[in-house]
């Protein structure tokens, strides 16, 4: 939220595990903006439905029962056109609510403040006009001090939106003191450790979160203070994109044991675990599979192609057209940035049901 009202940032991403508080701090800064500093702001929702959950169940209490706010954004029931669902005004400013499914909702009109709920439930295209996260910014194209929030639990590594803007950013990790030698440390999943009886049944009730630094056991009735003397640590300083990852570690809604409990739930299934990882963790889920390796298939399945080759060349395709009495063959190269090159055209005539073509 720091960031969100710092004039120097234009673009905040948070990568979280579930129920961190992300949503609320979207919240928050709409109240901010309506109040401190009137903008028009565009809040995008997976899809136009949850647009609408968030604006009763959660916007609407929020400028009800807030004294700054309830006389700034006329009641929704009102004779007020300005005020729907999913817009509404507020003296010099309003809010415009929709789905990353909807391109009209995207393209609808300039903004200055630009809100991205859960990207990671986007779909990969607002239906034919491209990704909804860089249709949303582009909204904000003619505002010197725009701003944009990317809030998300992750997904699938390589596929995650979220991933791929904290990736971006300046990466910053929340990072406590250890209530025993006081050394400041994120808080991982490896350090969390619990016991298990002769049978090698896992004891929850054991769980405790050791220091990496001095091995003290920390329990949950430590986590108030650290939280409270806490600081943010970016990996990425150089980065002018402010990225918060956070995880249920620190949750003072979750305890320890809470967290080991779900993941011995979880982890018989690769479904369940994987959600636990997105959602407990805060981090996206790695797909298993047989890795090729690239030095053996780069010494043994290699060939040599015999032909006038462009320079800029590093990669060779094939297009193959079928028809009833021929093949026809185009053979691409492609460089970099998807430069291209015509490299050699056949037609194979011939009876194309017969094996000999």
């Amino acid at each position: 939220m720091d960031a969100l009202s710092d004039s120097t940032i234009e673009r905040v991403v948070l990568m979280k595990s579930a129920q961190t508080g992300g949503t609320e701090c979207s919240l928050n800064a709409i109240g901010y903006y309506i109040d401190q500093d009137p903008s028009p702001i565009l809040v995008v929702q997976p899809t136009v439905e949850m647009g609408l959950a968030l604006s009763k169940d959660r916007l609407a209490p929020m400028l009800r029962d807030t004294p700054v706010l309830k006389d700034r954004v006329t009641d929704v029931k009102s004779r007020d056109s300005g005020n729907t669902l999913l817009h509404k005004t507020f003296p010099g400013g309003h809010i415009t609510i929709t789905g990353a499914n909807s391109p009209a909702g995207l393209a609808m009109r300039p903004v200055r403040v630009t809100i991205f709920d859960e990207v990671d439930r986007f779909p990969s295209s607002a239906g034919t006009e491209g990704d909804p996260v860089t249709l949303g910014r582009k909204r904000s194209k003619t505002f010197w001090n725009r701003k944009s929030f990317e809030i998300s639990t992750p997904t699938v590594t390589g596929i995650s939106r979220i991933e791929a803007s904290y990736e971006m950013s300046d990466q910053r990790h929340f990072h406590v003191p250890c209530p025993e030698c006081g050394t400041f440390q994120k808080l991982v999943w490896a350090q969390v450790k619990w016991d298990k009886d002769e049978n090698k049944k896992a004891l929850p009730e054991t769980t405790r979160y050791e220091c990496e630094h001095c091995a003290h056991r920390i329990t949950d009735k430590d986590k108030h203070d650290m939280l409270i003397n806490g600081e943010w640590v970016a990996d990425n300083p150089d980065s002018a994109i402010a990225g918060f990852h956070i995880n249920e570690l620190y949750s003072p809604w979750s305890t320890f044991q809470e967290v080991v409990e779900a993941f011995l739930e979880a982890k018989p299934r690769p479904d369940t675990l994987r959600a636990w990882v997105n959602t407990s963790l805060g981090e996206t889920w790695e797909e298993s599979g047989d890795d090729i390796d690239h030095l053996s298939l780069f010494e043994s399945l290699r060939e040599v192609y015999e032909h006038n080759i462009p320079h800029g060349v590093v990669v060779l395709t094939a297009g193959v057209d079928i028809q009833k009495d021929r093949i026809e063959v185009e053979l691409c190269g492609w460089g970099i940035g998807f430069e291209s090159w015509a490299v050699e055209y056949q037609i194979l005539y011939g009876d194309t049901t017969k094996a000999q073509v």
